[in-house]
């Protein structure tokens, strides 16, 4: 059970993680410090590398299977 509920935190976050990305994404300065605090993350940094070596914005967390709950009602 525990381990079901890190999954689902770890799936929240880095849903989080690509939705923050995707708003910083016109403003670089914002979004390079934004990531340089992500990779300090235990379990982030290639999440964080990957994000910004991308040339397009980073898709809706959907795409990628990440399921948010941040905004529902």
């Amino acid at each position: 059970m525990a381990a079901d509920d890190a999954v689902g935190e770890s799936e929240h976050i880095k849903a989080l993680i690509i939705s923050t990305a995707s708003a910083l994404w016109e403003d670089k300065d914002a979004l390079g410090t934004f990531l340089r605090v992500v990779r300090r993350s235990e379990g982030f940094a290639v999440l964080a590398d990957t994000l910004e070596q991308g040339s397009v914005r980073p898709a809706k967390p959907s795409l990628y299977g990440v399921r948010s709950t941040e905004f529902d009602s």
